[in-house]
């Protein structure tokens, strides 16, 4: 009998499904389905609301698998006889306009939800299992299923997220919660033991990379004017200044920013304009980025240093080295003792200076030493083996 794992990931099924495989907990979601001491994975998705239904026209259904089971606003998908997905449908319409964010925890504390969660499982014939909550607003699981091995996976710190601001009671009282109550937490930084204080069992994982996915380069040129790209959500992290200035010293160099604008939309726009060698590109599809990575001749990570970055671990300073493209970044937590191709820039100058170093005539990158520079323990077939191992013992 091997493991049966039931998970509420930050972000759910039908985001994946519309946006690619590329956060963290779908990763997780990939890997853990695939892992012969894994039974079955069974997924519970945040409850649709009636509100998303009509306003955001989200969609019940999806375009993989099969629906096992439709009933009283209780959905079962079976993608293949190893995973499953749970979808619970809500008739809170007025309720979500109002509390928002907070409709998420709300909603994950209800009797009428939990019941149809317990339904669900036993439908399913899943008796005993791993909770994965990857969700601070899903922490009601873990009071709803107290006899289950419960982890909670801290992804970053949402006490320190711009955009969680007017739910930062809850996040705490929830965090207070995990940390009573998870048999295991696990973290993509050690800088987030801080938030559960007496919680014995806390273990760092990093995040991961699919070599085989990143590792693409037949038919892709680089072009002659060398590329600084950067992949991945623009916000309150991104330092649009640095960006700017780094620009304006590199005139020869074109950097390209791949992204979708969440904050920063005015600053985004009058570098554009004020600097012909840097465009924002928006967002692209994720089997379209390993493709897009390629094409850099450095990959850059202008965050600024916070007790927020500090909580993270940036995905694409792993995706970037998986494609043979060496790093300037400022010193984000995650940066250190991975590999030699790794510049630390924390100010204008030292940045600027590890840009050159990369796009000298003099330096010859050779990817495939980059790509063997990253160690591979952080394979995402490692973190599951490692999250496994914490699970046993």
């Amino acid at each position: 009998m091997g493991y049966n794992f039931v998970i509420q990931p930050f972000h759910d099924f039908r985001k994946w499904e519309n946006e690619g495989y590329r956060t963290r907990d779908a990763h997780f979601f990939e890997h853990l389905r695939t892992n012969s001491e894994v039974d079955k994975v069974i997924v519970i998705n945040r409850p649709l609301s009636l509100a998303e239904r009509v306003l955001k026209h989200k969609k019940k259904s999806y375009s993989k698998g099969k629906i096992i089971f439709d009933e009283n606003g209780l959905a079962i998908t079976e993608l293949d006889s190893k995973t499953f997905i749970i979808d619970i449908f809500s008739n809170d319409f007025i309720k979500v306009l109002i509390q928002k964010r907070a409709w998420w925890d709300s909603v994950f504390r209800s009797e009428k939800t939990l019941s149809k969660i317990r339904r669900a499982l036993k439908q399913l014939g899943i008796e005993e299992f791993e909770l994965l909550v990857q969700n601070p607003m899903a922490v009601g699981l873990f009071e709803a299923f107290p006899e289950q091995h419960k982890i909670f996976d801290t992804i970053d710190n949402w006490l320190e997220h711009e955009q969680m601001r007017n739910i930062s009671s809850i996040v705490r009282k929830n965090y207070n919660e995990v940390d009573k109550l998870a048999d295991l937490i696990i973290s993509v930084s050690a800088n987030n033991k801080k938030i559960f204080p007496t919680n014995t069992n806390f273990k760092e994982i990093t995040n991961g990379v699919d070599f085989d996915k990143f590792n693409i380069i037949d038919g892709i040129s680089k072009g002659n004017t060398p590329i600084i790209g950067y992949v991945g959500k623009i916000q309150d992290r991104f330092d649009f200044e640095l960006l700017k200035k780094v620009a304006e010293l590199n005139p020869n160099l074109q950097f390209n920013i791949y992204g979708p604008l969440l904050s920063g939309r005015e600053k985004a726009n009058e570098i554009e304009k004020s600097k012909k060698n840097v465009s924002f590109m928006r967002e692209v599809a994720y089997d379209k980025l390993p493709r897009i990575i390629n094409t850099f001749s450095v990959g850059i990570i202008p965050h600024t240093i916070n007790e927020f970055t500090a909580s993270m671990n940036p995905l694409k300073l792993y995706e970037y080295l998986a494609c043979g493209v060496p790093v300037v970044s400022t010193g984000v937590n995650g940066t250190e003792k991975i590999s030699e191709d790794i510049f630390i820039g924390n100010n204008i100058s030292e940045f600027d200076k590890g840009i050159k170093k990369y796009c000298s005539s003099n330096t010859l990158v050779n990817s495939d030493e980059v790509r063997k520079s990253l160690p591979s323990y952080v394979s995402w077939e490692s973190k599951i083996s490692q999250l496994l191992e914490f699970i046993k013992y």
